[in-house]
């Protein structure tokens, strides 16, 4: 039996309530720098989009599917390590902080830079396996790409100043963790289904105005 949890039609509840939140997350903004980390909602809400047209497409394994796979590892592999650094970074109002957050910033353009010639150099293939979707993306060194992959993703919110920003860090790498743990096969699909869920955060970033620093 399929989940729902995991299927064409998630992914399709997540992209347009990921889209809406974006879209009134981005309004709430009051500064150009802020745009990038409030347009998080409202990418991963493309993301979703495009791994739920994949659900529809993967039984026929069409060059269709092809590319479609290769468009949801251009979000979950590589522009998200670099991505949420730069995001963070931007917001981040204290000197002292901003030069802590480049750190995890040069690991995210490392494993987005590692990813995307893994991605141009290898086969990619994605495939139903059983309530999930299977990404294969072969590459060696996966210990040294994920490191630098989640020194981007959740290293880099945890150091910023700001309190619910943090939130979005611990929210980014508790469901890395579960995921990890319990869908290790499934992944890249999974965790980015809960990574999309968990950037509603952001939304809660602009609502509260008054941004507590740490």
């Amino acid at each position: 039996m399929t989940c729902i949890c995991f299927s064409a039609t998630s992914s399709f509840i997540a992209s347009v309530a990921l889209l809406g939140i974006g879209a009134v997350t981005i309004r709430q903004t009051t500064a150009s720098a802020e745009r990038p980390y409030a347009a998080i909602p409202l990418i991963f809400g493309v993301q979703q989009l495009v791994e739920g047209i994949l659900w529809l497409e993967l039984p026929a394994q069409s060059q269709a599917t092809h590319m479609l796979a290769i468009a949801y590892m251009l979000f979950s592999h590589i522009l998200w390590p670099i991505y949420v650094p730069l995001a963070v970074l931007a917001i981040e109002p204290l000197a002292v902080r901003r030069r802590l957050i480049v750190l995890p910033t040069i690991a995210g353009a490392g494993a987005g830079l590692f990813f995307l010639i893994a991605l141009a150099t290898s086969r990619v293939s994605a495939t139903i396996a059983g309530p999930h979707i299977a990404y294969h993306l072969p590459h060696p060194h996966d210990g040294i790409a994920l490191t630098l992959y989640v020194a981007g993703t959740c290293l880099a919110p945890l150091l910023s100043s700001y309190r619910t920003v943090q939130l979005f860090g611990v929210a980014i790498a508790c469901s890395m963790l579960a995921t990890y743990l319990a869908y290790a096969m499934w992944f890249a699909s999974v965790w980015c289904f809960f990574a999309a869920l968990m950037s509603g955060v952001v939304f809660v970033h602009f609502s509260r105005r008054g941004h507590a620093l740490t």
